[in-house]
């Protein structure tokens, strides 16, 4: 769970951007760029330093965009139940193949 503040008013969006660099499950390869966080929050708002922290050991693992993208989507849609959510992966270098993005959201 990534940790959360208490938000007693409304906010109509969060954005927040996070830099990573993973070994790709499928190629065994670095790829790196930017996890893109969008979310409107209900209650609670997630706690930036946590959020980073937990990105970058999510990344730590071998892993696919894909996969990497879906985790982060679960621990933000567990931790702080937005009412609106979308993760993306920019990946803005590959030493596999040409950038790409790929992005969940709800």
């Amino acid at each position: 769970m990534i940790n959360s503040i208490p938000l007693p008013y409304k906010i109509s969006g969060t954005k927040i951007t996070i830099p990573f660099k993973a070994i790709c499950s499928v190629t065994n390869k670095e790829f790196g760029g930017d996890i893109i966080i969008e979310y409107r929050p209900d209650k609670n708002a997630l706690e930036y330093v946590h959020t980073e922290e937990v990105v970058s050991t999510l990344a730590l693992q071998k892993i696919t965009a894909e996969d990497l993208v879906n985790q982060i989507y679960q621990e933000i849609n567990d931790s702080i139940k937005p009412t609106y959510l979308k993760v993306m992966a920019d990946v803005k270098h590959s030493n596999a193949h040409q950038p790409v993005q790929v992005w969940l959201e709800s």
